[in-house]
């Protein structure tokens, strides 16, 4: 295999995770509880707001360690990539390595949004969840946004492999 496929694998792998989303439970990054819009049509009180800062303050951290540790070992994997002869069972180990760091990092994002749904509740959680959804459509509304992704590059595995899989918008995928 060479190491065009195997990185067009690669891609394509990481974009298919990270297209995977719980139904109706994909709330935005950042803290939203503290716009306005937020607290008003879920009710947020002052406690829950505290609450929620907390989480995120926990959530982050290990999300940071977590995001490192999946770039060292897709670093490795490159690594591995770059050398001749490619040791083929070497990166298919390495590739699982790093597909279960990023399995990791998925689990600890779906951990926070299990924590945000227990503390808000049903009702109120399918409001934020709504409420994400209809941001998401109305960006996905925009003129051109079907077929361009952060920073104008087109959103396209082949994107990556028409050009050089090393592009800046082709690593971390």
């Amino acid at each position: 295999m060479t190491r065009r496929m195997f990185i067009g694998m690669l891609v394509c792998s990481a974009m298919i995770l990270g297209a995977v989303q719980v139904h109706g439970a994909d709330i935005g990054p950042g803290r939203w509880w503290r716009s306005p819009d937020f607290v008003k049509d879920i009710n947020l009180t002052d406690k829950e707001k505290q609450a929620l800062d907390d989480m995120f303050a926990k959530n982050r951290n290990e999300l940071i360690d977590l995001r490192s540790d999946l770039e060292k070992e897709r670093l490795k994997l490159e690594d591995i990539l770059d050398k001749e002869p490619l040791n083929q069972s070497a990166a298919k180990a390495q590739f699982k390595r790093v597909e279960d760091k990023r399995q990791m990092l998925s689990s600890e994002r779906f951990k926070f949004i299990l924590e945000v749904r227990k503390l808000l509740g049903l009702e109120r959680f399918r409001i934020l969840t709504a409420k994400f959804e209809e941001m998401r459509r109305k960006r996905h509304e925009r003129p051109g946004a079907d077929q361009w992704s952060r920073g104008g590059v087109k959103n396209s595995s082949l994107t990556c492999l028409e050009s050089s899989p090393t592009e800046p918008w082709c690593r971390g995928l």
